[in-house]
């Protein structure tokens, strides 16, 4: 008898930050998780930067970085086409928050294969990442554009998320052995009303019954205990105090400056692409075709911009800033905050940190390490895992010349926000980089990347693993399922069989 193939339900609730779940939890809001998690486990895992929604969907369904990927934000230009001539070359400057959203799948490394291309028996739901779906496994295509239109400009989201329930349950009585749900409703309510807003509290409600009826779903047609129930979020969020619309910002000094939604400007010296809106990159003389980027000392010179003074500096003089980064020319990651500045390298497997005259990220002093040594001794900073993901910013050919990072507490976009958050998110900051992590089955002890929860879900389901991926095989739930109480064996994937008896 052919064994029964283990099933993956990948939930995520978009913008949901790890204290106010765990709030609602302790309260007893949350029943149906609470009995998920009493087999099972949970714990905070550093998501991607920027810590936004669609970027940071990616490390789930690739297993790698935006880096990696070469989708370094939600809003990008590439400096080796756009010439300036704003509509011919429109195509040029991607923001996949309007009419380029389906571009993304496209603009993602050809390498870089998605969970749906691994799995072909998988379904997405509301997913903005849909490489390797057919229109029958994307079934809520169509909604999606049309609840997203009426969350946006109603601010009535809950209509989202039960469209999202619907087709789950659809999806659990079907064949599909991966299933991708995003539940979007938090991260609007959390944008209008701020991160444990009533409205919030009451959408995270929704999707815990929903949860409950998945599980009866799945426990009625025998599956429970081989379905693989995730509970994720792909970034937090906190309060917005104020706004500094960076693009003003440099209009305000004499700089013409290319911005989103109105990529019209002429003769631009500056682009400024927002991101969350907790980041952005700042990209000089836009307009003017080039390979590479600037390095530091060149975008500090006053003719950079030309604006007649360094703007690095004015700009670390301005309180919303937390750090400003760019690359050296010499092989370094230049940071800096208004105290001052320090250095980054990978140097083999190790990430090298050199201050020069400051310690931007609150480290201490010099510092070396692998990633998995940085993750665990950062995790729970100011500035959690920073040092891993501003050096995979600037892996993408489209990142910007300048990378500048919010405080918590403020963003970089006020003018075309509407409606205005009063919360945010895509900065390097704790309070948007700490997300949740909840499992039906136990957790590994380590310090988790949402890029890890790919090799795991893969192992779980008894395929093989992408050689070149970020994410690290460091729990593999699968095991439980190769020595089950009843003596039914299932495929080891080829990358653990070393380590399974």
């Amino acid at each position: 008898m052919a064994s029964p193939a283990a099933r993956c339900f990948l939930l995520l609730i978009d913008g949901l930050r790890p204290d106010v779940a765990e709030e609602r939890l302790a309260a007893g809001d949350l029943p149906h998780l609470a009995e998920m998690l009493a087999a099972g486990g949970r714990t905070r895992a550093i998501t991607v930067f920027p810590s936004t929604t669609s970027v940071a969907y990616l490390p789930f369904l690739t297993g790698c970085t935006p880096g990696r990927c070469n989708i370094p934000s939600i809003r990008w230009l590439d400096r080796g086409a756009y010439g300036g001539r704003w509509w011919r070359e429109r195509e040029a400057v991607r923001s996949y928050c309007g009419y380029q959203a389906p571009r993304l799948d496209a603009d993602i490394a050809a390498d870089v294969r998605t969970m749906f291309e691994l799995v072909p028996e998988s379904v997405g739901i509301f997913t903005p990442i849909a490489k390797g779906l057919t229109p029958a496994r994307d079934p809520s295509r169509r909604e999606r554009q049309l609840w997203g239109a009426l969350a946006h400009y109603a601010q009535w989201h809950q209509p989202s998320d039960d469209a999202v329930a619907r087709h789950l349950l659809r999806a659990a009585d079907g064949p599909a052995r991966f299933v991708f749900a995003q539940f979007p409703a938090v991260d609007g309510y959390t944008h209008q009303a701020g991160p444990d807003a009533a409205t919030v509290r009451r959408a995270l409600v929704r999707v815990d019954a929903t949860v409950g009826r998945l599980r009866a779903r799945l426990r009625a047609r025998g599956e429970l205990e081989r379905s693989l129930l995730l509970v994720v979020s792909d970034h937090g969020s906190a309060v917005v105090r104020a706004h500094l619309d960076l693009a003003d910002w440099f209009r305000a000094r004499g700089v013409p400056t290319l911005s989103h939604p109105v990529i019209w400007e002429r003769a631009p010296r500056a682009a400024v692409m927002v991101a969350g809106n907790g980041s952005a990159m700042v990209y000089a003389r836009p307009g003017v075709p080039r390979d590479s980027r600037w390095p530091i000392a060149r975008l500090r010179e006053a003719d950079a911009f030309v604006s007649g003074s360094d703007l690095v500096e004015a700009l670390l003089r301005e309180r919303a800033v937390g750090l400003v980064a760019g690359e050296t020319g010499d092989g370094w990651l230049w940071v800096s905050d208004a105290a001052g500045a320090a250095r980054l390298r990978r140097a083999g497997e190790a990430i090298r940190y050199e201050p020069l005259t400051g310690d931007p990220l609150d480290i201490g002093g010099a510092r070396a390490g692998s990633a998995r040594e940085w993750l665990e001794a950062t995790w729970d900073a100011e500035w959690p895992d920073a040092a891993y993901h501003l050096l995979d910013q600037f892996r993408a050919d489209r990142t910007g010349d300048l990378l500048v990072v919010a405080r918590e507490g403020y963003d970089f976009r006020k003018r075309y926000e509407i409606p205005e958050h009063k919360a945010g998110h895509g900065s390097l900051t704790r309070a948007h980089m700490q997300t949740p992590v909840w499992s039906s089955e136990p957790l590994a002890a380590s310090p988790l990347r949402t890029v890890d929860l790919f090799p795991a879900m893969l192992d779980w389901l008894g395929e093989p693993v992408p050689a070149e991926i970020d994410g690290e095989p460091l729990w593999q739930p699968g095991q439980r399922l190769r020595k089950p109480r009843d003596g039914t064996t299932f495929p080891t994937p080829s990358w653990v069989r070393s380590s399974v008896g």
